[in-house]
């Protein structure tokens, strides 16, 4: 059985290249210092205008809100990465809109919880001070630049990363390369001799000038790494490099073919027709 994967400079671990994994620590480490400034910045503020907060709950205030953030990430992450695939802007701003109602919502209320609970172990009640609704909005208006931020974050390292995986060089090493392994053989393919790429399970197939090869990645793994190199998604199990493509005819029905300039040709669903244009 062949496998593979995508290989960078440096041998990183591919974790370590994983723009959600990136964009996580990111945010972990700049929502830690907000975190912190948060805190100190209540206690002074409490202390300024005559009406002191107990340290603890300040530092525990802002954790449980950093908390939540940190439960809801990989949440918030997966999602940028499905509604980035929707193609066209209206979609993916309803998509984010959503999202980010639904995230605020669930923010709110395991933040609400962890508040509830750690104050609880330490003997004291804890409550809303505002009704529920006004609560909620109060925090939505927060949570959307937290939401912004997290997201855009996200597609700054992925355009980064694509950007460094991009490059060719003459080895194995070198960024922008397939590897492809078979038993004891190790091939690398480059990005530009790649035609064709369809979903088979757990893995992909490469189709191009060199045959047909296995690579043990998951669809959506290869079409977030290959975008930047000029792939795109022309059906749910496919994707295309466009400057392989030679002509299109469309279909009375809106799906279409797709002919490459090897001589074969692709079926594609009208879903994905605009990502040709």
């Amino acid at each position: 059985m062949s496998g593979g994967k995508i290989v960078t400079n440096g041998g990183w671990c591919p974790r370590w290249r994983d723009p959600r994994a990136l964009a996580a620590m990111a945010f972990a480490a700049f929502g830690l210092v907000y975190m912190i400034v948060n805190a100190t910045s209540l206690i002074d503020q409490r202390q300024a205008l005559g009406q002191p907060i107990e340290p603890w709950r300040a530092w525990l205030l802002e954790a449980t809100s950093f908390g939540s953030w940190i439960v809801l990430l990989p949440v918030i992450l997966w999602g940028a990465s499905r509604i980035a695939r929707l193609g066209k802007p209206a979609p993916i701003v309803i998509g984010h809109a959503v999202m980010c109602v639904l995230v605020s919502l669930a923010h709110s209320a395991v933040m609400f919880v962890a508040r509830a609970v750690s104050f609880d172990l330490a003997g004291v009640r804890y409550g809303l001070s505002s009704p529920p609704f006004d609560m909620l909005v109060f925090e939505l208006r927060k949570d959307v630049i937290t939401y912004v931020s997290v997201v855009l974050v996200f597609h700054i390292v992925q355009r980064l990363v694509a950007t460094s995986e991009a490059g060719t060089g003459e080895t194995g090493q070198s960024s922008g390369l397939i590897e492809v392994r078979d038993g004891t053989k190790t091939i690398w393919l480059k990005p530009d001799e790649i035609d064709l790429i369809v979903a088979a399970g757990n893995y992909v197939e490469l189709h191009g000038v060199f045959g047909t090869k296995l690579v043990r990645r998951t669809m959506a793994e290869i079409e977030e790494l290959t975008a930047p190199l000029g792939f795109v998604r022309v059906h749910r199990s496919r994707l295309v490099r466009k400057a392989s493509i030679s002509s299109i005819e469309t279909r009375q029905s809106g799906d279409f073919e797709i002919f490459l300039r090897s001589g074969n040709s692709v079926g594609g669903s009208r879903r994905f027709r605009a990502n040709l244009q």
